[in-house]
């Protein structure tokens, strides 16, 4: 698992002061009209409090954005979401905590020579608190909807931070089972969840094959991959973890298992009792062995894994 995930899945425990607004925009040298345009460089990131995966698919997204700002500038009814926290020294910062995306979209476009230097934000203390902030990551949500491992990481969180089922459900508008289902995939292991997070299997059809196989869910998924892999695919679909997989199993077992079978059949040809067989079983063996055998003396296996064709149902 690389380290930007190691980083997301780990214990949030980030203690936020409120501190003063107005304080905090004096001091930064904000300007305001209907929003608080504050300068980029004075807008600060909680590490760790943004669940999104760095994939290619939210890079793109990244792109995407930067893209529009600098040809059509930063929309002011996009404004950032942040919280003004009082640092121990006293001074005032003010974090984002939604529009991670709009922001680092922003710093791209800057980069690459776009002339912005001061960013719309919403900023509320009041009665604001680190759960309702989780929370804000799945129900505050403008932009790209979170990913269900990234609402998952979600919902790990609150479920830290001491909520209960019912209570996360009634908060993130997640039903119990589907919150039930992300805590499960938190607890899988990781290469699932990194495979889920990389989009190399749907969560739901992860959770599926954990309810099946339990602690020998890798085992299980990886010869679905081999499956995906002799097809050119990079995602692993339910008909390769069931049908294919099987096919895929027993052609392996055929390919192992090619010489005993080859000398279990020659002992049948050479028994006395062969010649009592109908000739139909005779032909089938002869047939059989001739198969094994093949061109060049060889034992070859029977099955071709590559060459099993069973529809794609997934």
């Amino acid at each position: 698992m690389d380290a930007q995930m190691k980083l997301i899945e780990q214990d949030f425990d980030k203690v936020l002061v409120a501190g003063s607004i107005k304080t905090a925009m004096k001091e930064s040298g904000s300007g305001s009209r209907d929003l608080w345009q504050v300068p980029i460089e004075q807008i600060k990131v909680i590490e760790g409090l943004n669940p999104r995966v760095f994939n290619d698919a939210y890079k793109a997204h990244i792109r995407s954005i930067a893209d529009s700002i600098k040809s059509e500038g930063f929309y002011q009814d996009q404004a950032l979401a942040g919280y003004v926290a009082k640092e121990e020294d006293g001074s005032q910062s003010i974090y984002v905590y939604s529009g991670h995306s709009r922001l680092a979209a922003a710093k791209l476009a800057i980069k690459e020579g776009a002339e912005l230097q001061r960013l719309p934000v919403v900023v509320s203390t009041a009665g604001l608190d680190l759960e309702d902030i989780t929370v804000s990551l799945i129900r505050g949500n403008g932009g790209k909807n979170l990913t269900y491992y990234e609402s998952a990481i979600v919902v790990k969180r609150l479920a830290k931070m001491g909520l209960d089922l019912e209570e996360i459900s009634r908060r993130t508008g997640i039903t119990v089972a589907l919150i039930k289902n992300r805590l499960a995939l938190m607890a899988a292991p990781s290469k699932l969840r990194e495979m889920v997070a990389n989009d190399e299997i749907s969560a739901t059809l992860a959770i599926d094959m954990l309810n099946k196989h339990g602690s020998k869910v890798l085992e299980a998924i990886q010869g679905a991959v081999e499956v995906a892999s002799t097809e050119g695919k990079n995602k692993v679909r339910k008909a390769q973890t069931v049908e294919k997989t099987d096919a895929l199993n027993r052609a392996k077992f055929l390919k192992k298992a090619a010489p005993q079978l080859y000398e279990a059949a020659d002992l049948v040809r050479k028994d006395p009792g062969f010649a009592s067989l109908s000739q139909d079983t005779r032909d089938k063996l002869e047939k059989l062995l001739a198969e094994i055998q093949g061109d060049e003396g060889k034992v070859q296996p029977e099955v071709d894994p590559r060459q099993i064709d069973i529809e794609d149902k997934g």
